[in-house]
């Protein structure tokens, strides 16, 4: 395997693992979190938590790009079925990110100890439905990645319906 390969892999398999951290550490806070009062919440919601979304964001984009770089060098060898699935499931978690998780801090960063409205649970609900979805897609493409890995590397190995892999 070459160096440059062998970084993609690095750093495909580094990002992916920091992004699935990240997320996972938020699902993990959330039974303490819910219990905290209002200031609390917002206090946390201004000073800490807006520093947290956007070096995940940017850990994440980051992710999304190894891991597609990856899938890309692995065409026409056996492990791009799953190093491409893995991308894929990289950059769906991202989408899910983006469209669910990122408006909903975005809220959250909106409110005063005095302006937390009463349907506030939903906004919860809504982003934890989104950090467990993420979870998911990033767990589920740490496992591809790992499983492409652990197979010795070959050229054009069939993907399935008689068609080999990357053409």
């Amino acid at each position: 395997m070459s160096w440059r390969l062998r970084a993609l892999w690095i750093a495909a398999v580094g990002l992916v693992v920091a992004t699935l951290g990240l997320t996972f550490a938020r699902l993990l806070e959330m039974p303490v979190g819910l219990a905290f009062d209002t200031t609390l919440r917002v206090h946390l919601n201004d000073r800490l938590y807006p520093r947290l979304t956007y070096a995940s964001g940017l850990v994440e984009a980051l992710a999304v790009i190894a891991a597609t770089a990856l899938a890309v060098a692995e065409r026409g060898m056996n492990r791009f079925c799953p190093t491409v699935l893995a991308a894929a499931l990289v950059i769906a978690a991202f989408v899910l990110w983006l469209v669910v998780v990122h408006p909903v801090n975005d809220v959250f960063a909106s409110w005063t100890p005095q302006s937390v409205p009463e349907d506030w649970r939903h906004w919860r609900l809504r982003w934890t439905q989104g950090q467990v979805g993420g979870s998911v897609l990033l767990s589920s493409a740490l496992i591809l990645l790992l499983v492409a890995l652990a197979g010795p590397r070959r050229s054009a190995v069939s993907c399935g319906a008689g068609q080999p892999c990357g053409t």
